[in-house]
């Protein structure tokens, strides 16, 4: 590359962000992926039942509240936690492009909505959620919506993909 006598900088760096722009920013998916979709009982595995509560089913019986565990918490609690995190910040972005470590950010990303969503089980949604019916609270001998055996908030996980993954 020639240098113009009045042009300075690390063009390596520059070099670099291209590349890593070039080649795609890495995205996150979070929530019930892959192998955590299985529940070792019943009819319905971890993504049919995390549907049903998500969105809730008010036909048949029983009817079910929508109790967003997903949606919710990331649309509400998710940007403050981050602008919590030193190590997810602007300038930790910029660094992680110039030294191709995307990935690696976009990692730390997913596990910041992940505690996201595992806080909305321990606080019944920040409060939002519907108290479980009585004849509910009878049955499973908890008042705790969202947890019965703990297999649906186990199922919470995240994944990196790249440009072309799916």
């Amino acid at each position: 590359m020639a240098e113009h006598p009045d042009v300075k900088g690390e063009f390596k760096k520059l070099l670099n962000c291209v590349k890593v722009l070039k080649k795609g920013m890495p995205y996150v998916k979070v929530g019930i992926l892959g192998d955590n979709v299985a529940r070792k009982d019943g009819e319905l595995n971890n993504a049919e039942i995390g549907f049903v509560n998500e969105f809730g089913k008010m036909t048949g019986y029983p009817k079910i509240p929508a109790r967003s565990f997903i949606r919710m918490p990331l649309n509400t609690q998710f940007r403050e936690k981050l602008r919590t995190k030193k190590s997810l910040s602007g300038k930790e972005l910029e660094k992680a492009i110039v030294e191709g470590k995307t990935e690696e950010f976009a990692r730390k990303v997913g596990l910041v909505a992940e505690e996201v969503i595992q806080e909305a089980f321990s606080t019944n949604g920040f409060g939002q959620w519907k108290p479980n019916a009585e004849m509910t609270v009878q049955l499973k001998g908890s008042s705790s919506p969202l947890i019965d055996t703990g297999q649906l908030r186990r199922s919470i996980s995240s994944k990196v993909i790249k440009d072309g993954d799916n």
